[in-house]
């Protein structure tokens, strides 16, 4: 049935514009219908499951003293190199990441997650990873949270660590 509205709502919109002289406003008005219709037909973007793999690539970015200004040895910045992330989460609870530098250095995290819940539909909306590197038991905090405008789940670290998307696939 709203297929059909549609369908319909657009031959009268074209109809129109090919009945009589184009103008400005009828221009307008098509593409507010195009506009209505194609929005109509896109979902929002949502995650259907959770479980299984994210991977995303954090870019390098300058290293920040406690002010937030970048730190500088010798006149140039200080950086932290790029890194790919690889999060693994369990329906369990469990949560580990594989964090591999692009200098070949590899680091290792377990813990657990959390979940950001929808109260009206009790769904499943983030994820929040408490991990503890699995050498040294430093402990590091992630989220992992849709943005519905790039419609992608965006990885949020630390402020000072710039935020990137990830990618899910399941085991």
């Amino acid at each position: 049935m709203r297929t059909l509205i549609q369908c319909i709502c657009l031959l009268l919109v074209l109809g129109m514009t090919a009945c009589s002289e184009t103008t400005d406003q009828e221009n307008r008005n098509q593409s507010e219908a195009e506009s209505i219709i194609s929005a109509e037909q896109h979902e929002p973007f949502y995650v259907e499951n959770w479980f299984g793999t994210w991977t995303g690539v954090r870019p390098q970015y300058p290293l920040l003293n406690a002010n937030g200004d970048v730190i500088t040895v010798r006149g140039k910045e200080a950086k932290v190199g790029r890194s790919t992330f690889t999060f693994t989460i369990e329906s369990t609870g469990t949560a580990e990441l594989t964090q591999s530098h692009d200098d070949g250095r590899i680091a290792t995290f377990s813990g657990k997650w959390k979940g950001q819940m929808d109260p009206s539909t009790q769904e499943l909306t983030a994820i929040v990873c408490d991990l503890n590197a699995n050498s040294s038991g430093a402990f590091r905090r992630f989220a992992l949270i849709p943005d519905i405008q790039l419609e992608a789940v965006v990885c949020h670290g630390t402020t000072a660590e710039p935020p990137f998307n990830v990618l899910h696939s399941s085991h």
